[in-house]
């Protein structure tokens, strides 16, 4: 089982949320990265990706006028620990619509993964979740139908998925 500790990178751009989004803009371009994570009083807060960026300039206001904290969160900061599971993490991104995840150990922020980590790993990987779950997503299985996808008891992949008791079980689990 691969670790985030395994392949998080360990040196995170953080900023302060005083800063505008055009700062912000800024350092994710000389660091070229896709994000920043947005901390006070060293205590990850949120998370500016250039998409957010994007989102501003398009509502057709400035980035040098925004500030980070006039930017209202879409999300709930979602972290992992060091310790998960990169398959669940995957699970995670994927359901919670994320690409990037600051890594916190003890409340500390000690690294960030992102789904470029998870494809230098196992290309494959990503490749089967993202297509099997957006299937699941976009329509609704009856409880009836055999679906592929990922087992909600032992996390494998399987073409043999049935609803047992509202989880979706592999053959292996259902014996």
């Amino acid at each position: 089982m691969v670790k985030i500790k395994d392949i998080m990178k360990k040196y995170v751009v953080t900023v302060n949320p005083e800063l505008t989004l055009s700062d912000a803009a800024k350092i994710m371009t000389n660091n070229r990265i896709g994000s920043v994570v947005v901390t006070q009083k060293n205590k990850p807060i949120g998370i500016v990706t250039n998409e957010d960026i994007v989102k501003v300039v398009a509502e057709g206001r400035s980035p040098k006028n925004v500030k980070i904290s006039d930017m209202k969160p879409v999300r709930k900061l979602v972290t992992v620990a060091p310790e998960d599971d990169m398959l669940k993490v995957t699970r995670m991104m994927i359901k919670k619509g994320v690409k990037r995840l600051p890594v916190l150990k003890d409340g500390k922020l000690v690294g960030i993964v992102s789904e470029k980590e998870i494809l230098l790993v196992s290309p494959e990987l990503i490749n089967i979740l993202s297509e099997k779950l957006k299937d699941r997503v976009e329509r609704v299985a009856k409880p009836t139908e055999i679906i592929s996808g990922i087992c909600e008891t032992c996390e494998s992949y399987s073409d043999d998925l049935k609803n047992i008791a509202g989880r979706w079980i592999c053959e292996t689990c259902r014996d």
